[in-house]
């Protein structure tokens, strides 16, 4: 009895024990602990994960080498911290890339190292002597790339479908179909031709130097039009970033024209402006004709100034103010030289103080003392004298 019963607590201690190493074990199995075996980690920084969590398989050239430790996304960018078990030497010029496998989309973290790029013992390792220009080092930040996304492919095949459902697609491939078909019946009917032509061609009188030239010049106009694509397939590459900007920059123009024309749309349906806009016009077809009436007034002026009867009024017009001008310079010469001599001013003087005088001394009751009065205003001042002074003033 007592037997049984310590079997009984030895099995059940027994089963206890293997639970809890099963457990260890499962624990173990599932972080992928490795006991007595160094490693180390690195950030990798995407814009995307594609799903890419915690405990991800990180593999390179295909190989499992460690796991996805931490994932902290942020507004900017993602980043992932990768733990490597062992030492394992990574380039640092390798692709990080996330990828997605299997049926059901796991994503984990691959790294392509570059062909041809070989890592000697000189670069240490991770954690000692490590050269960052070669490997990977412990604690530093790479930039990653993200990969394909399951559901991006699925939206952009769903993309695809609707185009291709589209009843002007097909309008356009049948179009397309039909340039082929009638390009494919113009090249069998230029082959019928060709082929008419070299069984009519007498190879007697065609002359092997100039056959050889023509073959020349064939192959030299062939090889020039394959280096021409191969120059523009090679200007499409590197401009195909410039060709999509520009692409979006005139789909955005349209779009710019579309809001613009909505905006205007109620401004052009609008009543009163449309008056306004008549009215506009009206007063613009007023100054119209006005101007006209002026350029006809003025196109009659015009006729009138050449008329050569018009023309020799106006010479003539002009001749006689040319003389009046100079006669009249020469009466102000004239005035100028007789006012110009100081004897003639004296006796200017006294005539008009003698005169002065005898106005102021006869009373205008007694008329007959003024020749008395001029009897005795003569002597001081004889106008003999004074005209035979003004007449002998030069001319």
């Amino acid at each position: 009895m007592m037997r049984s019963r310590a079997v009984r607590e030895g099995a059940v201690g027994l089963l206890i024990l293997g639970g809890v190493l099963g457990f260890a074990g499962l624990f173990i199995w599932i972080y992928n602990l490795r006991l007595g075996v160094r490693g180390y980690n690195f950030t990798v920084m995407f814009e995307t994960v594609s799903g890419l969590g915690e405990g991800a398989n990180v593999r390179l050239r295909g190989v499992n080498i460690g796991r996805v430790a931490r994932v902290e996304p942020g507004p900017e960018e993602v980043r992932v911290t990768a733990e490597i078990r062992d030492l394992t030497q990574i380039p640092v010029n390798s692709t990080f890339i996330t990828s997605q496998t299997g049926l059901v989309g796991e994503t984990i973290l691959e790294i392509y190292p570059f062909s041809g790029e070989a890592v000697g013992p000189e670069a240490g390792n991770a954690l000692e002597n490590c050269d960052p220009e070669l490997i990977v080092c412990d604690g530093v930040e790479i930039q990653g790339v993200a990969g394909v996304d399951y559901a991006e492919l699925i939206s952009s095949v769903d993309e695809l479908t609707e185009r291709i459902n589209n009843d002007e697609f097909f309008e356009n491939l049948n179009k397309t179909l039909e340039g082929v078909t009638e390009a494919t019946l113009a090249v069998a009917d230029l082959s019928e031709t060709l082929d008419t032509s070299l069984s009519q061609l007498n190879t007697e009188d065609l002359d092997l130097a100039e056959f050889t030239s023509a073959a020349q010049a064939i192959r030299g106009t062939a090889e020039a039009l394959n280096a021409t694509g191969t120059e523009i397939n090679s200007l499409i590459s590197e401009n195909r970033a410039s060709l999509t900007r520009s692409l979006q920059s005139v789909e955005q123009m349209a779009q710019d024209l579309q809001s613009i024309s909505s905006s205007l749309q109620p401004l052009l349906t609008d009543a009163s402006l449309q008056t306004q806009l008549r009215q506009i016009l009206e007063e613009t077809a007023t100054a119209t004709q006005s101007a006209a009436t002026t350029m006809e007034n003025l196109e009659q002026v015009s006729a009138q100034l050449n008329d050569p009867g018009t023309m020799a009024t106006l010479r003539q017009t002009l001749d006689s103010a040319r003389v009046t001008f100079e006669n009249a310079e020469k009466i102000s010469a004239d005035l100028d030289e007789l006012t110009g001599d100081p004897k003639f001013r004296e006796n200017l003087r006294k005539l008009v103080d003698g005169l002065s005088g005898l106005v102021s001394s006869a009373p205008l009751s007694a008329p007959s003392t003024a020749p008395a009065a001029l009897d005795q205003v003569t002597p001081a001042l004889p106008l003999q004298a004074v005209a035979t002074e003004s007449t002998s003033v030069p001319q």
